[in-house]
């Protein structure tokens, strides 16, 4: 899978480098712990591009946005950027954008970020959630979207959200901000079900640097398992993790 951030795709822009992009299909997305309505929108932009022979790629950000817009009371990153790519390589995604959100960025009209995309990584195809929003304050909806790719023959596919129900008659949307709450409370069980895996913690991002923006669960000792299988057990105190375990994962089972 190739990588690519979002100054390479502005320095083909601006004739500063000379790399092609095939014809692609793209989605656009945070895609925080990549659960299971995340994985319905990609799965549907991959299969697309396999039946058109198209390149299928992502643009997401370094750091989920709400984490950026919403910093005061964010509870922190189901994963983190490494665990992102790894699964995006997982599900058979080509290449990934990776986007450091800035007031530049920001203050793009959705319009000209669709134009980028289409002239810069020849994007034939669109996939995004039906209530997907880009450009500035969110301006850009799905009406004005498909109003873009039709005078552009770009494909559009929008894909409706994914809902579960635990227990009770009432739906619930599973969503990066609720699997966050869930986590948040210990609710291992129903984040493995939205996630299709496990919760994770990312202890070699943790190593790198101790103020690691990764979501951490309750206060407790839990039991959990590294990438070898092997049991490990792990401490969480104040909202720290005491004594970093000698592994670079553990999955919280």
């Amino acid at each position: 899978m190739k990588i690519y951030t979002w100054n390479d795709i502005l320095a083909i822009l601006n004739g500063e480098s000379s790399a092609e992009f095939p014809k692609t299909g793209l989605s656009t997305g945070c895609f925080d712990g990549l659960h299971k309505g995340h994985r319905k929108l990609l799965s549907a932009l991959i299969e697309a591009c396999r039946s058109k022979g198209l390149s299928a790629g992502v643009v997401t950000f370094s750091r989920p946005l709400p984490g950026i817009k919403h910093s005061s009371d964010y509870k922190g990153d189901i994963t983190t950027l490494n665990q992102r790519l790894k699964l995006f390589e997982d599900l058979g995604i080509d290449f990934v954008i990776i986007v450091d959100f800035d007031d530049s960025f920001a203050c793009m009209m959705g319009a000209d970020y669709l134009n980028i995309l289409l002239n810069v990584c020849n994007m034939e195809l669109l996939a995004e959630g039906i209530d997907f929003r880009c450009g500035f304050k969110g301006a850009t909806d799905a009406q004005a979207i498909r109003y873009w790719a039709e005078k552009n023959n770009v494909e559009t596919i929008f894909v409706d959200p994914v809902y579960f129900r635990e227990g009770t008659d009432e739906e619930e949307r599973i969503s990066s901000s609720y699997i966050r709450t869930m986590l948040s409370r210990g609710f291992f069980t129903t984040a493995q079900e939205l996630l299709e895996r496990p919760f994770e913690l990312d202890v070699a991002a943790f190593k790198r640097d101790s103020n690691c923006s990764q979501l951490l669960p309750p206060d407790g000792l839990y039991r959990t398992e590294n990438e070898k299988g092997e049991l490990v057990r792990l401490e969480i105190k104040d909202g720290k993790i005491v004594g970093l375990p000698d592994c670079n994962s553990v999955k919280f089972i």
